[in-house]
């Protein structure tokens, strides 16, 4: 059997924030906040998919199916 690669998705930036001066915008501030956590967890979501494909191909050749 060979293997082959299925790639790797492209994760999504994540940038922590940081409210330099007391006169940045709040809104400003939690809104960059935000979009990093929806980064972030879109992130958490590509990782964990790729590993229950890895999961049922490892759990495939145990069994000696072809994933």
């Amino acid at each position: 059997m060979a293997y082959t690669a299925t790639g790797m998705q492209a994760l999504f930036p994540i940038y922590l924030s940081r409210m330099a001066t007391e006169s940045d915008r709040r809104d400003v501030f939690d809104s960059a906040v935000a979009q990093n956590e929806n980064n972030l967890n879109q992130n958490f979501e590509l990782l964990y998919q790729k590993l229950l494909t890895l999961e049922a191909a490892l759990a495939a050749i145990e069994e000696g199916e072809t994933p």
